[in-house]
């Protein structure tokens, strides 16, 4: 007992007892991340093992973590370490490992139909290879330079400014031009 009349020992062993009926009602899912918990893997390494997002592995013992009175994730591992060693069958048998083949093919129906297949491509290969070769008809055409020689030398910054503010200039002239025919249309009206 403690100084102010509580047992801590009676109540760890109510709160993880308590824990201990709380599992047998978890999802797979939560079991398969308590399992990596029990481990002391953070939830990154876990979500890493599991092929999940890290915020997946974290909802999933926040969902634990709610139904068992939220203890500390140090406090869940080592209970859950000691509820499987009390049902370690069932959850071998929940949590079982993906095989290395595919369940739905079976080996012998694999074997069978590589052997057909290369049966078949040699009764389908070709005597001579022929090696084809295509260009694209826009290589083909020779059209002259788009950009001028002048804007494209050893000064074309320059050039090429001097090239936009003449066309701006022109731009402008064309502007005063059309004003001014506006205008003159304006008056004979």
């Amino acid at each position: 007992m403690s100084g102010d009349g509580r047992d801590p020992d009676g109540e760890q062993g109510g709160r993880a007892a308590a824990l201990l009926r709380a599992f047998a009602g978890l999802t797979v899912k939560q079991h398969e991340v308590l399992r990596f918990v029990a481990e002391n893997r953070t939830s990154k390494e876990i979500a890493w093992e599991l092929g999940i997002s890290e915020s997946a592995v974290n909802q999933r013992i926040e969902g634990v973590r709610s139904r068992t009175g939220a203890p500390p994730r140090a406090e869940l591992a080592r209970v859950y370490r000691q509820y499987q060693q009390d049902h370690e069958p069932e959850l071998e048998e929940a949590c079982k490992p993906l095989p290395d083949k595919i369940p739905q093919v079976p080996a012998a129906a694999v074997a069978a139909q590589s052997g057909s297949q290369d049966a078949l491509a040699d009764k389908l290969a070709l005597a001579d290879a022929v090696t084809f070769t295509l260009t694209p008809p826009w290589q083909n055409e020779r059209v002259g330079r788009v950009v001028p020689e002048v804007l494209d030398g050893a000064h074309a910054g320059l050039s090429r400014t001097a090239a936009m503010v003449a066309i701006a200039v022109g731009m402008l002239a064309i502007a005063m031009v059309g004003l001014g025919v506006a205008e003159a249309l304006s008056n004979l009206f």
